[in-house]
C-alpha cells in the first residue's frame, strides 16, 4: 500500500501544474499568439542593403500583421545597381507579354533619375493612386528646391521615400600620413598629392556614381552662371575638374557601396560617396581615444545635390498587388519614416543596424527631437541643388566619362604627372581641367549614341576614346616640349 500511495503522490505533483493553468489560464505576457494563416508574399526588387532589407521588412511585417492579420515574407531580387535594374525589365519583356507581368511586385531604390528618365520613359512602372492623406502627410512639401519628390503624373508612377545627398568620405589617418588638409570641396580630390591615393566607382555601372558626378558638373555650371558665362561653358568645367580628380584615381570600381570599405581600410584615402553608404561604415568603426575615428564623411557647402530615392509598383496587366499598396504606404508612414534615421534599439527605431537616411517626410525635421539642431535638407537645398534644365546630359555622362577617363586610365595619370613636372604646368593643367567640348556637344552627341544601333556605338565609342588619346597625346608633347 505505501508503494501505491508514492505513486499516486508523484503523478498529483506531476499534473497539479497542468490543471491549474487549465484553470487561471496562460498569464497574458506568455500567451502564445493566435494562428494567423500563413505570411502573405511580395517581391521587390532593390539595390539597397542588407540592413535596409531587413529592418523594413520585420517592421513591415508586424505593421501589416497588427493592422490586417497576417505577417509578410519579402522576396528581395538584388541585381546590382540601377542599371543591372534596367536590364532586368528589359530582359523580362517576354515574361511581361507572355504572363502580363514582370514577376516582381515593386522596385524600390536606385535614385530618381533611374525611375523618371529609365524605368519610367520604358514603359516598365505602374501609375497607382495613393490615399489623399498619404500623401499629403508624406508630400507636404512636394519639391526640394524645385526638384519634385514624386511623379507627377496622373496618376503618378514612382515615389519618393527617402533623400539622399553626396559628398566626400575619407581616411583621416591616411590624410595626415600624405600631409593633406582634410578634404572639403570637389576640388580639394584634384591636388596631385592625392595621385594614387583616391577611388571612384563607374558610371555606367552605378547611379549614385553617376549622380554625384552630375553634382559636380551642375556646380560648375552655376558658377559659369554666376559669373556671367554660360551653363554650356560651366559645363566644361565641371567635366575637365572630374578628369583631374580622376587623375588621381587607383581604380574605378564596380559598384560605389564598396567605396566606404576600401577607404575605411586605408586602400585608399578618399573617395566620393552617397551619404549613407558612408555613414553606416563610420559607424560600425571603434571610437578612438580621442573621439573621432578613423573615417569621416563631409559635405561640400552649397555643392551637394539631395535627391529622392522612390518606390514604384512594376507594371502589370493584372490587379495591382494590395499588398504592395501597403508597403509604400507603410514606406511613406510617420513609422516607415522613422525607421530610416532613429538610432538602433530606441523606439521606433531598427532592431540591429542604423539605417542614416533621411526622411521624405518634411515636417519631421520640425518636430522630431532627433532631428532638431540638424541639417534640414528642405532648407539647405535652397542655395544649390540638382535641376533637369542642368542634368540634360545625364544619359550620356557615364559613356562620356568612361571613354575619356576609365578606358584611358594610364594615358589620363601619365599626361597629368607629366604636365605637372613641366615649366608650363599651370597654362597645361588648366587645359586639362577644361573638356574639349561643352554641353551642346555632349547633347548633339548623346543624341547620335541613342539613336545609334550596337554596331555603330561600337564605331563611335572607337572614334570618341581616339579623340581622347589624341588630346591627351598632344598634351603629353607640349609638356615635353616638343
Amino acid at each position: 500500500m505505501r508503494r501505491y500511495t508514492f505513486v499516486i503522490l508523484f503523478f498529483v505533483v506531476l499534473v497539479t501544474p497542468f490543471i491549474l493553468r487549465r484553470a487561471i489560464g496562460t498569464p497574458a505576457a506568455y500567451r502564445a499568439p493566435a494562428p494567423t494563416g500563413d505570411p502573405l508574399k511580395l517581391v521587390i526588387v532593390t539595390p539597397h542593403v542588407e540592413s535596409i532589407r531587413r529592418e523594413f521588412e520585420q517592421a513591415f511585417s508586424a505593421w501589416h500583421q497588427q493592422k490586417y492579420g497576417r505577417p509578410v515574407e519579402i522576396d528581395w531580387r538584388n541585381y546590382g545597381g540601377a542599371s543591372a535594374i534596367v536590364k532586368f525589365f528589359e530582359a523580362s519583356r517576354a515574361t511581361y507579354d507572355a504572363l502580363g507581368g514582370y514577376g516582381v511586385d515593386l522596385v524600390w531604390g536606385g535614385g530618381d533619375a533611374l525611375f523618371e528618365d529609365q524605368l519610367k520613359k520604358a514603359g516598365h512602372l505602374q501609375p497607382v493612386t495613393l490615399a489623399p492623406e498619404v500623401m499629403q502627410r508624406a508630400f507636404a512639401v512636394p519639391d526640394l528646391g524645385g526638384l519634385p519628390l514624386y511623379d507627377r503624373g496622373t496618376p503618378p508612377q514612382w515615389f519618393g521615400t527617402a533623400l539622399s545627398s553626396f559628398g566626400i568620405a575619407y581616411n583621416r589617418d591616411v590624410i595626415a600620413h600624405l600631409g593633406l588638409p582634410e578634404p572639403k570641396t570637389w576640388c580639394d580630390l584634384s591636388d596631385p598629392r592625392y595621385r594614387g591615393w583616391i577611388v571612384m566607382a563607374d558610371p555606367t555601372l552605378s547611379s549614385s556614381a553617376k549622380a554625384a558626378y552630375m553634382t559636380v558638373v551642375e556646380r560648375a555650371m552655376a558658377d559659369a552662371a554666376q559669373q556671367g558665362r554660360s551653363e554650356d561653358d560651366g559645363w566644361a568645367d565641371g567635366m575637365g575638374l572630374l578628369r583631374q580628380i580622376a587623375a588621381n584615381a587607383r581604380l574605378f570600381t564596380d559598384a560605389s557601396s564598396a567605396l566606404p570599405g576600401q577607404i575605411s581600410s586605408g586602400d585608399v584615402a578618399a573617395g566620393m560617396t552617397i551619404d549613407f553608404h558612408s555613414l553606416n561604415q563610420i559607424d560600425v568603426l571603434p571610437t578612438r581615444a580621442d573621439g573621432t575615428k578613423r573615417m569621416a564623411y563631409v559635405e561640400p557647402v552649397n555643392a551637394t545635390a539631395v535627391n529622392p530615392d522612390p518606390i514604384a509598383v512594376a507594371r502589370t496587366k493584372g490587379k495591382v498587388s494590395p499588398v504592395a499598396l501597403r508597403f509604400i504606404e507603410f514606406v511613406l508612414s510617420e513609422p516607415g519614416q522613422k525607421l530610416w534615421y532613429t538610432p538602433p534599439g530606441q523606439p521606433g527605431g531598427p532592431r540591429e543596424s542604423g539605417l542614416y537616411r533621411l526622411p521624405i517626410q518634411a515636417s519631421l525635421y520640425e518636430t522630431d527631437p532627433t532631428l532638431r539642431g540638424k541639417a534640414n535638407p528642405f532648407k539647405a537645398a535652397e542655395g544649390f541643388n540638382t535641376s533637369p534644365e542642368r542634368k540634360r546630359t545625364f544619359r550620356i555622362l557615364g559613356e562620356l566619362i568612361q571613354l575619356s577617363m576609365m578606358d584611358l586610365l594610364d594615358d589620363l595619370r601619365e599626361t597629368r604627372r607629366m604636365i605637372l613636372e613641366s615649366p608650363r604646368a599651370g597654362e597645361l593643367d588648366a587645359r586639362l581641367g577644361k573638356f574639349p567640348f561643352d554641353q551642346q556637344e555632349a547633347l548633339r552627341r548623346e543624341k547620335q549614341w541613342q539613336a545609334a544601333a550596337p554596331i555603330e556605338r561600337l564605331a563611335l565609342q572607337r572614334k570618341w576614346t581616339n579623340e581622347f588619346r589624341e588630346e591627351y597625346r598632344s598634351l603629353r608633347e607640349e609638356a615635353r616640349g616638343d
